[in-house]
């Protein structure tokens, strides 16, 4: 689908949503909505919880909530209105779940874009993700509002050590979890260029495939299809991963940004990326730095999307302590040197001691 806004913008949109091949998940609580506004193209992807009508009527009101704000919008900053669309969803989503004393509460997470006057704006609650792939690289977008993300940050794991933590399905942000929710927004709008593509994903997705992976299969199927076979075929990668949850997808493509005065096509510059990985050479005019994870650290060409291992928590991937560890101890090009010197410093101490107890030997006893 192509769309146009009145700020020039000309997008192309797929998007899929399925249950998975879970049979205690086969009421998909996902919902994913789009919509060309005042302020620009939003596109919105929710992912619910609570189980049954609870969690799929918890991220219908999420989606409505932040459409009808946004569409309704008529001034105002843009990035300021998607978040208090969110924070309302929020609320309207939390009274949904009944009095405060209400232990089980359905909720949902929520990942928005709304692209407007050659820019996009970023905002997010929980551990739905979006990504940026431009020329041959991806970025994202979003950190995961999670209890793993929060041991990345902390130092506690290693990107290795993420992949099938036992405590992978714990977010720490959602909507309808608290009266009130903490929306995590970008600093600044991204700027937009033509030829940009922006992937929306729930964990149905993001826990089975790596971002390499949906790097791989977005630019080998945008060679000959359109974004539409992009989000059915991520969705099928999942399938054939496992579906061990429902899985929403929505691919968008920047047909035509409508603004003027771009000389250089520069890396977005969200801080550091989840994984940043590379196919082949960057764009002309941009030197990519390379950020990858230590699963992605070996040689030669990226795998293909469905060599990767299957992941179907919540049985962990047991991870092997041992891997990747060099039992030799770490010496420093700056330490070694002095280590050397005090080596002989303490030899020649010795030998010098020995020659005094010589000569004193001698002096006492002959």
């Amino acid at each position: 689908m192509v769309s146009s806004g009145s700020s020039g913008i000309e997008v192309e949109l797929g998007q899929s949503s399925d249950p998975g091949l879970d049979p205690a998940k086969r009421i998909n609580e996902d919902a994913c909505g789009s919509a060309v506004t005042a302020l620009g193209h939003l596109f919105v992807i929710c992912d619910g919880m609570g189980g049954h009508a609870g969690g799929k009527q918890a991220s219908d009101i999420a989606i409505r909530t932040v459409l009808d704000i946004v569409s309704s919008s008529v001034s105002g900053a843009a990035g300021d209105v998607l978040v208090h669309a969110i924070e309302e969803a929020g609320r309207r989503v939390y009274a949904f779940g009944g009095p405060p004393e209400n232990q089980q509460r359905p909720g949902s997470t929520l990942v928005a874009l709304l692209m407007h006057d050659g820019l996009v704006d970023v905002a997010h609650v929980g551990d739905s993700r979006a990504y940026a792939i431009r020329g041959k690289q991806i970025y994202g977008l979003t950190r995961d509002h999670s209890m793993v993300q929060e041991l990345l940050d902390g130092g506690v794991i290693s990107e290795h050590e993420a992949v099938g933590h036992p405590d992978s399905n714990k977010i720490t942000r959602a909507l309808g979890m608290t009266p009130e929710v903490q929306v995590e927004r970008r600093d600044e709008p991204m700027d937009l260029y033509e030829g940009d593509v922006f992937v929306l994903a729930t964990d149905g997705l993001t826990d089975l495939a790596r971002n390499d992976d949906i790097l791989v299969t977005v630019t080998e199927y945008l060679r000959t299809q359109d974004v539409q076979a992009v989000c059915d075929e991520l969705v099928a990668l999942a399938n054939r991963r496992g579906g061990h949850d429902n899985i929403t997808v929505q691919v968008i493509r920047i047909a035509k940004v409508g603004k003027s005065g771009i000389t250089k096509v520069q890396e977005p510059g969200f801080g550091p990326p989840r994984i940043s990985t590379t196919i082949g050479d960057g764009p002309q005019g941009v030197s990519p730095t390379v950020v990858q994870s230590p699963m992605l650290n070996q040689p030669g060409p990226a795998p293909a999307p469905d060599a990767m291992p299957m992941h179907v928590p919540p049985s962990p991937t047991v991870i092997d302590p041992t891997l990747n560890h060099d039992p030799r101890p770490y010496v420093s090009t700056e330490t070694a040197p002095r280590t050397n010197l005090l080596y002989v410093i303490m030899a020649m101490a010795a030998v010098i001691g020995l020659l005094l107890a010589v000569i004193f030997w001698a002096l006492i006893f002959r």
